[in-house]
């Protein structure tokens, strides 16, 4: 059974399996060619365009309206920078946060750190009201969220990676660049060790190579949650907004150099 997180998402299906059952009737109309009923084929594709068009229509008025919801509040304006930045603090922390709490049985106690990439988010998020479109823009892809386990020894070359690119976003993850390179790591305030295993929460995306992760294979463990990373966002901050808290991160030295 297919399971929507949002109704976002669920418009997007419907919206989708209406152009294509509507076309299906047009290819099957097509298929007529006789002369003496070539009039009839015209007419018939026309009054087919117009339902298409019709239920677009009302399939896209009601997706608008969604879009416009308002899910939550920003007390700045959040961008992505390295080695951190704001928006990628926010997203990657509330990214590990709500796996965490959803799949603390597939974590098993261990150590958990999240990964986001730069490139993934297209635009900045506005100070003010967070509207469900703003999350769209920011995310257009349809990542799946994923769950590896991975040793220590794999988690080390993703740091080197991180020191090259200058930092990514990262939740759970305290580390020390120097350069090109790092000095010192910690998961959850635990030093990585290359024979530990830990827990990383990313995207589809980065766990199957992605951004040059191709590493990320290594893994002893890959959970496929169903979950897109712009659903988690979205429900995220409606939450948030439901506790009466608004989006207001803050840097705090998680990725930074000595």
């Amino acid at each position: 059974m297919i399971q929507f997180k949002n109704k976002i998402s669920l418009l997007y299906f419907i919206g989708t399996l209406i152009i294509i059952l509507n076309i299906g009737v047009s290819c099957k109309t097509a298929t007529f060619q006789k002369s003496e009923v070539t009039s009839l084929i015209v007419v018939d594709s026309l009054e087919t365009d117009t339902n298409i068009s019709n239920k677009i229509k009302v399939y896209k008025t009601k997706l608008d309206s969604s879009m416009k919801e308002v899910i939550g509040y920003s007390e700045q304006m959040l961008e992505k920078g390295t080695p951190e930045s704001l928006l990628g603090n926010f997203f990657s922390d509330i990214l590990l946060e709500h796996i965490k709490f959803a799949y603390t049985d597939s974590i098993h106690g261990l150590a958990a750190m999240s990964l986001l990439n730069n490139g993934g988010f297209r635009t900045s998020l506005p100070k003010g009201e967070i509207l469900i479109e703003h999350i769209f823009q920011l995310m257009p892809f349809d990542n799946e969220v994923v769950i590896l386990e991975v040793k220590g020894s794999t988690l080390m070359k993703l740091f080197d990676i991180i020191a090259q690119k200058g930092g990514m976003p990262v939740g759970g993850l305290r580390i020390i660049l120097e350069a090109t390179s790092w000095k010192n790591a910690k998961i959850e305030g635990q030093d990585v060790v290359r024979e530990g295993n830990y827990i990383l929460v990313t995207s589809d995306y980065l766990a199957m190579g992605g951004d040059g992760l191709d590493f990320l294979s290594e893994n002893t463990r890959y959970i496929r949650t169903g979950l897109l990373v712009r659903d988690v966002f979205i429900e995220c901050i409606s939450n948030l907004t439901k506790q009466g808290r608004t989006i207001n991160p803050q840097k705090d030295g998680r990725v930074s150099y000595e």
